[in-house]
């Protein structure tokens, strides 16, 4: 038995920060919508199962109710059930529109905040699949504390559950890991982030965030589509992730070291743009490529990147195989001077100062890259050179960096997108840990760094005129 999980769709949205003259409706949620239909068709799944926000809150009942429709009943025809749980976007608009499709073709489990199971019969096999939806737009206690329904002796239970994962303060239903694993399911299924997250560790209940199928914005990085799920041998489940989004957003890193002349500049980046729109010639679905440029190393020209690649990626729109383009959403500048700092590092005077510090940061980098954690993870092990001055600058930022992103004032934002951990670079978590306080750290680190580099930048550049 197959059934394919998907979630987050949010009926109603299209990806946004796209060149103006592509077709938003190509580019859509409810287009997507139409791709998973035709794969779980072409894959004779038995049910279509969708973890919560399968509407947005923002367009909800007229924008969704007719690619909604449209998708189960073409399924119902072809025996396919779709199961969903409402999340905190449509946790009053899915129950009027499964009314409207019946329960046959459409069932929405848990709709009064309990548990609610539901059960699945194909070709001899059966699987039960266990509900619970939002009652309500903010539920602040986990409902895995009453799940209550029996335990089943004959097939396995597959849960679905719109939730924050490990995130104990939110205000979407936050569940722990562990409480999860604790519970008599086989296989649990999540809904609220946006990123595609499988925690899969030997010997523990599968968890899995499907994602939203649909990229809907630069902060969803990466693949996005839906799972397919198949019944093993001791009621275990075997996953596939299949791509499906027609538009991919993406960070390309540029490395500019050595450059002297703009006109290197665009060659290196259409080349960086072109191989990474060639990396991805596998993903049929994908139509678009919006990438965030992110441009680093040591180069001459470091002053006057800014509006020139401003401009560049104004005009930038690359083809590639199969009908994708590649175009740049927004420009990073991380590049340093073309100086030779540890010459000026041997100075005591402003210039000196923060040529060392950059060299420091550098240190940092390479240091963090090189062991796959922070070195101050390490008790006692200070970052290779770096002052203690320096030291409590550096952790200054890292620390006001965390601060700001797990603040209040941001939560309703970060969720907006169902990321919560940060957005960065990162932050897609495969596996049992997420890397949110890292990924920021490295985003402080990197600011400080661009920080002191356009400041010396600016010192020598006085000196010269003197």
């Amino acid at each position: 038995m197959k059934i394919l999980c998907t979630g987050d769709l949010h009926l109603g949205r299209r990806s946004s920060r796209l060149p103006r003259h592509l077709d938003d409706r190509a580019h859509s949620a409810a287009a997507c919508w139409e791709r998973v239909v035709e794969l779980a068709l072409a894959e004779s799944v038995a049910a279509v199962v969708v973890s919560g926000d399968l509407v947005d809150r923002a367009n909800r009942f007229y924008e969704a109710a007719g690619p909604l429709e449209a998708g189960v009943r073409r399924l119902a025809a072809a025996g396919i059930t779709t199961v969903a749980v409402a999340g905190n976007h449509d946790f009053d608009v899915l129950p009027r529109l499964a009314a409207g499709l019946g329960p046959d073709a459409f069932r929405l489990l848990g709709a009064a905040g309990a548990w609610e199971r539901t059960t699945i019969r194909r070709d001899g096999a059966v699987l039960h699949l266990d509900g619970w939806s939002f009652p309500a737009q903010y539920v602040r206690e986990s409902p895995v504390a009453y799940y209550d329904l029996p335990v089943p002796d004959d097939a396995p239970v597959l849960a679905l559950l719109h939730a924050d994962l490990e995130q104990p303060a939110s205000p979407y239903a936050p569940v722990m890991l562990g409480e999860l694993r604790a519970r008599p399911v086989d296989f649990w299924l999540l809904g609220h982030v946006h990123l595609p997250a499988l925690h899969d560790a030997a010997g523990a209940t599968p968890v899995l965030y499907p994602g939203s199928p649909q990229a809907l914005d630069p902060g969803e990085t990466g693949a996005h589509g839906a799972w397919l799920l198949e019944l093993a041998p001791g009621r275990r489940f075997t996953t596939r992730f299949v791509p499906l989004s027609s538009v991919r957003y993406d960070e390309v890193v540029v490395d500019l070291t050595g450059v002297v002349d703009l006109g290197e500049v665009d060659v290196r980046v259409a080349a960086a743009v072109r191989a990474h729109l060639e990396s991805l010639v596998d993903d049929v679905a994908l139509r678009c490529i919006s990438c965030r440029l992110r441009v680093v190393g040591r180069t001459q020209v470091h002053r006057q990147l800014g509006p020139h690649l401003e401009a560049l990626a104004a005009d930038l729109e690359l083809p590639g195989p199969g009908g994708a383009t590649a175009s740049v959403e927004k420009v990073e500048v991380a590049t340093r001077p073309g100086y030779d700092l540890a010459e000026l590092a041997r100075g005591n005077d402003p210039v000196g100062l923060l040529a060392r510090l950059l060299i420091g940061l550098d240190d940092v980098d390479r240091a963090s890259s090189h062991q796959g954690a922070e070195p101050a993870a390490v008790p006692g092990h200070p970052p290779a050179g770096l002052d203690p001055e320096q030291l409590r600058l550096l952790r200054d930022a890292e620390r006001a960096a965390v601060e700001v992103a797990q603040s209040r004032a941001y939560l309703g934002l970060r969720d907006r997108n169902g990321v919560g951990r940060g957005g960065g670079r990162g932050d897609v978590v495969y596996g049992d840990s997420l890397s949110g306080d890292a990924a920021l750290r490295g985003l402080a680190r990197d600011a400080l760094a661009r920080q002191a580099a356009l400041l010396l930048d600016a010192l020598l550049a006085q000196k010269e005129v003197a």
